[in-house]
């Protein structure tokens, strides 16, 4: 019976037919070229998958090398490509790819024209970037990154980049949800110990540089990069910025359609602007650095960005804003509208390390003055309800220790507290240690504690 022969994969073809090619050209027989066999049809089937959040990832991109043939993962993150030569090579793209900083992933067709595509565990990333340090439990999360200035290329070595965040785990060191890095020598830093389900905040600053302080959103994310801008301060004794450029930008809904009068600000700016009726805003001077961009409008959904503010200019800022849905019939009156706000302040009630006083304790006191005369190690300082100042205890610094001072999220100070009626207020929140208030409402400048007003027109929108 006739031994019947099993040619082998195209890949083992090229490698068998290449040791032929050479006995073919010495005994002066005709040569396949190579390119020929590479010009053979070609099939690669695989799969995506995330071993950060363990499971696959659906939509990400593949592309076949070095045809250019492409094709999309499937829900269960498998894709099937089809080239007109052989595929030596598979590269897949994705968003979470690029956020974990990442980038990428690459690999070239096993036997059968199969290929896996895999991102590293949680488990071997903490140890790649992390090393010698223990996993805190609940904080396994880690962020890394580079440091700029905001020249856009000098890379900052020794600067201190702080981590902190709202709920969760606090930090065994500091015993509060809160820790410092520093960048090495090539600026680059890596903050081990971040709780990946919260949101964080982080802010880099120097003797000579510093930015704003920029949100991460929690996800189920444990690995994330986040690259900051620093810009440079006039001087070292200070926060006073030695440059600012010029931001624009145009705010749009999904349909790509101009939302008009919207709002827009800018950390470390305390002024908002609106958008014209193309959707167009324009700061002219905002401080350098790393920022963070807040546009909201009626009928809308608030959205947080950050922008990178660089001396040399800085690119239109784009902004999409999703419309609020309503579910179909639900009648949403005043008592089942608990907006952000107050869900926020209710959550920092519960978990917080501060005083806090509703309407009912407000609607108790006398006077604006008189709401925070009796917290324990606040001072009150001043003749009278038209002219009071608030303190608090020395920290870390020589001197008086004003309060920073927050109306609606907004910074302002105790002159616009005095102007204010007790009428007016809805709740406040008084942390006397800086490290126990909200993160995104610790000041870099100093390490004064924090009072937080809200307002009953606020707790309203």
């Amino acid at each position: 019976m006739p031994r019947l022969f099993r040619a082998p994969p195209p890949r083992q073809l090229i490698r068998v037919l290449a040791g032929a090619m050479a006995i073919a050209m010495g005994a002066g027989l005709p040569v396949v070229a190579e390119a020929q066999l590479r010009a053979r049809p070609d099939t690669v089937r695989g799969v995506v998958y995330d071993s950060l959040s363990q499971r696959p990832i659906s939509g990400a991109n593949v592309l076949a090398e070095p045809s250019g043939q492409s094709t999309l993962t499937d829900d269960a993150g498998r894709f099937t490509i089809v080239a007109p030569e052989l595929i030596t090579r598979v590269t897949a793209f994705h968003l979470t790819l690029d956020r974990t900083g990442i980038g990428s992933l690459s690999a070239a067709p096993g036997s059968g024209g199969r290929v896996f595509l895999a991102t590293p565990s949680a488990l071997t990333a903490w140890q790649r970037l992390c090393p010698g340090i223990a996993r805190p439990a609940q904080r396994e999360g880690v962020v890394f990154g580079t440091v700029r200035g905001s020249d856009g290329s000098t890379r900052i070595a020794g600067a201190r980049v702080r981590v902190s965040w709202d709920r969760g785990a606090p930090d065994a060191a500091t015993g509060i949800r809160q820790f410092e890095v520093r960048t090495d020598s090539l600026g680059s830093y890596y903050a081990c110990g971040v709780p990946a389900a919260e949101n964080a905040y982080i802010v880099t600053y120097s003797a000579q540089y510093i930015s704003g302080s920029i949100a991460i959103a929690g996800d189920s994310l444990p690995l994330r990069k986040l690259d900051l801008f620093a810009g440079k301060l006039a001087d070292s004794k200070s926060v006073t910025p030695a440059a600012k450029s010029m931001v624009s930008g145009v705010v749009r809904d999904v349909t790509r359609r101009p939302v008009t009068d919207a709002t827009v600000e800018i950390d470390g700016l305390e002024l908002s602007v609106k958008t014209d009726a193309g959707g167009r805003f324009r700061f002219p001077s905002v401080p350098t650095g790393t920022r963070m961009l807040l546009s909201r409008s009626v009928g809308f959904m608030p959205t947080l960005q950050p922008i990178d503010v660089l001396e040399r200019g800085t690119d239109e800022v784009n902004v999409e804003l999703q419309r609020s849905v309503l579910l179909p019939g639900v009648k949403v009156t005043e008592r089942l509208a608990v907006n952000a706000l107050r869900a926020e302040f209710d959550e920092r009630k519960r978990t917080s390390f501060g005083t806090f006083l509703d309407t009912a304790d407000i609607s108790r006191k006398a006077h604006t003055r008189n709401i925070f005369e009796g917290i324990p190690s606040l001072e009150v300082t001043g003749r009278d309800n038209s002219q009071f100042y608030l303190f608090t205890p020395l920290l870390h610094v020589s001197g008086p220790c004003p309060a920073n001072v927050y109306v609606d999220g907004r910074k302002t100070d105790t002159d616009e507290l005095i102007s204010l009626p007790k009428e007016q207020i809805a709740t406040t929140e008084i942390y006397v240690r800086q490290p126990n208030a909200p993160a995104k409402y610790r000041p870099m400048d100093n390490a004064c504690g924090v009072v937080l007003v809200w307002t009953k027109s606020a707790f309203r929108k």
